[in-house]
């Protein structure tokens, strides 16, 4: 998990500036929040669509920054962006499934480090919940957002992203409690 990343007076000054035309500005912003958008868009939508989705998103926050009222709220309005065209992207793929219904193929034992980036066998583990509930698991617990603000990033009422939370967490916990019965 990474510590939770707060809007500076710096990043709400480069936005500032961005919007009134100053490229190095907008350069700084785009290279500040790349890190943590590739970190989520890879772990949502998977290695394969994550260059195509982070370059969509870097131009979508191109396009429409001179629109966001709210500086402060710039990193949680660019995961909102990322989470729309992923979203987008997985329908397109066919990867998109609206319910955590999809059978486990292999599952690894989760070894959390906190402090620590997710390792592979979360990554992996994650992919077995649905995206809607990968999603708000991820921008909870891998970019350690709240509930709110994960709801306000991917547009739905707080109760659903709990019930998100939930529905994921209670996957998870069936696939790693099958997985360590023995056969």
């Amino acid at each position: 998990m990474h510590p939770k990343e707060l809007p500076t007076p710096d990043q709400t000054l480069l936005v500032l500036l961005a919007q009134t035309g100053d490229r190095a500005a907008l350069e700084q912003l785009l290279h500040e929040i790349h890190a943590p958008l590739r970190r989520y868009i890879t772990s949502l939508a998977g290695a394969t669509l994550a260059d195509d989705i982070l370059q969509e998103t870097a131009l979508q926050i191109f396009r429409k920054l001179q629109f966001l009222r709210e500086p402060a709220v710039f990193r949680p309005w660019t995961f909102r962006i990322a989470s729309r065209i992923a979203f987008s992207q997985l329908k397109r793929a066919g990867s998109w499934e609206p319910l955590d219904a999809a059978p486990p193929e292999r599952l690894s034992i989760l070894n959390p480090n906190l402090g620590e980036p997710p390792d592979e066998a979360f990554l992996e583990l994650i992919d077995q919940v649905s995206p809607a509930s990968r999603a708000v698991l991820l921008l909870r617990y891998q970019h350690d957002l709240s509930l709110e603000e994960t709801a306000a990033i991917l547009e739905i009422p707080i109760g659903t992203a709990k019930s998100r939370v939930h529905y994921g967490v209670n996957t998870l916990r069936k696939h790693l409690t099958s997985e360590r019965k023995p056969a």
